[in-house]
């Protein structure tokens, strides 16, 4: 059809030349027909040299559209030349429209060269470029792989993106084919580069289909048209974004659409936006906590456990399981639905308003149930033992050190939970999420039973020690059954109990707190103490929960125990425990140096802490010998600071050794 069409415009444009209206001939062609130009007896060329043809738009006819060139020269030389005529091809990038057409013979030189010779008075000097007839028959897609491209896409090594279109076998792959794409058909990349790149965005290659397929796929390259094709660095994102709906061209029949999101984004992009979000709430608390000098500090020794106010229990210095579970369960809830905002929003291109998960606001009224009646039980029955002196994870698990399988089940419980709950919400596809996992009403059950058993086991426990204080009353130093020197004089010793018998130095601890069992066992520095190494006086029990609130422990043979920083712990007869460090406020000594004020010097200045009172001191070295300092040569001048005589030969090289004994009798000693 298309050649008879094409032999009725060659007639019809010989017979307007055989009149003589060589001008206005305008020959109607699509983009691939063969041009036949037939001179006029003696209007053409003397020879059979190569003929060029360039083919101009004719701004006359109408604008230049977007994406065409104003000049093309034919893929290649005429195709057939002799005296009477030339034909060429009409190239298949040629847009539709009008254009002029002219040509030069290229007449080699003798010595080498060519000479170019344009032809006047064309037969044919306008072209009339038509759209390609679409065929009747439309092709079959069935799919599109991938559904979304985002920026990871961009592999190294290549400047394209892969689209795949699926279809039954009769989808096969032909010279023509091509993408239509926001209601345009893309050119090819080869045709990009013979007109001005800058005005073609995109453009697309095929991929070449392997001898063994059968039909069925056809693939495609999107390539970036503006840039140098084959270098790397693609923009094609820059030019699309959000949702496209793109179709497969063949032969000029267009199958049915195909929805792709284009993602100016990374698929992690929801994920990693959401775990920045939590991170910078988690600082932002930090920062509050801080500002409002919320930080406190747990135990001694200058510890300090940052971020506590959310999680201790101020009373037993114990992290508390009800707070974190409920502090757990809001963050894995702002890390799911940042998660899902950002991706219908970012990767969906849909600005809504995510609705909450079914289940979720259950589990929160959960978590915050278990904290309010956990608070309220501890108000009514007393509180776990506070355990070790320091909070630690462990905490979570135990009640006064001891572990408690009931927390352990509601730890174990809360984070399956979360760990479900976000990796469901982290393995979800970006592309196509619509709602985060419903948590079933199984887990909600599970949840309130194992919250219930918390809370039983708190109601059924009895309630833990909890020492506050611990102050040294007296150091009692025996030198023969019977014989005791206090110190200081004013205090007695109390007395033991039958078959323990007070030996070497006798420390005797007042200890302050909640639940405290008069019966009690001792350790110091986590080892059991046997019932001849300690003994316990305390006043009149509870009636009710047979609990004391202040015990005095009394420690024979305690000379290693007047020096440094030891652990004492009170274990009730449930098992739970409470440790506490002593002494709390004992001296220490940061420095002695020499008091350069005189030469040689005369004094020595202490620099440490809990200098409340004045203490004796003494000079030892490194041979054993001790030189007592008379109580008239040691000054208090500050809690921080005293001044100390320096005996005779007292010097650094002499490897001397000050200690300094509290009033109590507690000691602290430092190399001079």
């Amino acid at each position: 059809m298309r050649a008879l069409y094409v032999a009725t415009v060659l007639l019809a444009a010989s017979v307007v030349q055989a009149a003589g209206q060589t001008t206005s001939i305008t020959q109607d062609v699509f983009p691939g027909d063969t041009v036949q130009e037939n001179f006029t007896q003696g209007k053409g060329p003397s020879t059979t040299d190569p003929i060029k043809v360039t083919l101009t738009w004719d701004t006359s006819a109408a604008s230049l559209p977007t994406g065409c060139s104003s000049s093309v020269n034919t893929e290649s030389w005429a195709g057939t030349v002799t005296t009477t005529g030339f034909s060429f091809a009409a190239p298949k990038s040629l847009c539709v429209g009008q254009y002029s057409i002219t040509a030069a013979q290229q007449i080699p030189k003798t010595g080498g060269g060519i000479t170019s010779t344009d032809i006047p008075n064309l037969p044919v000097p306008k072209l009339q470029v038509k759209q390609t007839p679409l065929v009747t028959e439309k092709p079959v897609v069935t799919g599109i792989s991938p559904k979304a491209l985002f920026r990871e896409d961009e592999l190294t090594g290549t400047d394209y993106y892969s689209l795949v279109f699926f279809g039954p076998s009769s989808l096969v792959q032909g010279p023509n084919d091509s993408i239509r794409i926001k209601d345009h058909v893309l050119p090819s990349c080869d045709a990009a580069k013979k007109i001005d790149s800058s005005k073609i965005p995109i453009c697309f290659k095929i991929q070449p289909q392997s001898a063994s397929s059968s039909g069925g796929e056809i693939a495609f390259e999107l390539h970036d048209g503006t840039g140098e094709i084959g270098q790397g660095n693609p923009k094609v994102l820059d030019k699309l974004s959000g949702p496209q709906f793109l179709s497969f061209v063949h032969n000029g029949a267009e199958s049915d659409t195909q929805k792709v999101l284009f993602v100016d984004a990374s698929n992690s992009t929801p994920r990693n936006i959401a775990i920045g979000v939590a991170a910078a709430l988690i600082l932002l608390t930090y920062l509050l906590l801080s500002a409002g000098r919320r930080s406190l500090a747990a135990g001694t020794n200058g510890r300090t456990f940052f971020l506590t106010a959310l999680f201790l229990d101020e009373e037993t210095m114990t992290y508390s399981l009800s707070k974190c579970q409920f502090y757990a369960w809001t963050l894995a809830a702002i890390l799911g639905y940042v998660f899902l905002a950002v991706a219908k929003s970012v990767v969906q291109g849909s600005a809504v308003f995510p609705d909450i998960p079914a289940g979720l606001p259950g589990i929160l009224m959960v978590s915050v149930g278990t904290g309010v009646l956990a608070s309220t039980i501890t108000n009514s029955k007393g509180t776990k033992g506070a355990g070790a002196v320091h909070p630690s994870l462990a905490d979570f698990i135990t009640s006064g050190g001891v572990v408690a399988p009931e927390r352990l089940q509601f730890v174990v419980w809360t984070v399956v939970g979360i760990f479900t709950f976000l990796t469901i919400v982290f393995k979800s596809n970006p592309m196509t999420v619509t709602d985060l996992p419903r948590i079933p009403d199984g887990f909600l059950q599970l949840m309130g039973i194992s919250s219930a058993g918390y809370l039983a086991g708190k109601l059924a426990r009895k309630a833990g020690p909890v020492i506050k204080t611990v102050s040294a009353l007296s150091v009692g130093t025996v030198t023969s059954p019977g014989s005791i020197t206090m110190t200081p004089t004013s205090s007695t010793l109390p007395k033991p109990p039958d078959g323990v018998t007070p030996t070497g130095k006798v420390l005797t601890l007042n200890v302050q707190g909640e639940n405290l069992d008069p019966d009690a066992l001792v350790k110091v520095d986590s080892q059991p103490l046997g019932k001849y190494l300690y003994w316990v006086t305390h006043g009149t029990p509870d009636p009710q929960t047979k609990f004391c609130n202040e015990l005095n422990v009394s420690l024979n043979d305690a000379a290693a125990y007047l020096e440094g920083t030891h652990t004492l712990t009170i274990v009730n007869s449930d098992a739970q425990a409470a440790d506490v460090l002593f002494p709390v406020d004992g001296m220490t000594i940061v420095s002695v140096l020499p008091d350069t004020s005189a030469n040689p010097p005369t004094n020595a200045t202490v620099t440490g802490t809990n200098f409340t009172q004045k203490p004796t001191a003494e000079w030892k070295d490194d041979k054993g010998n001790t030189l007592p300092v008379v109580d008239a040569n040691v000054t208090l001048k500050s809690a921080t600071e005293i001044t100390v005589k320096l005996g005779a030969n007292v010097t650094p090289k002499n490897n001397w050794k000050l200690v300094l004994t509290s009033p109590v009798g507690l000691r602290v000693s430092h190399d001079y």
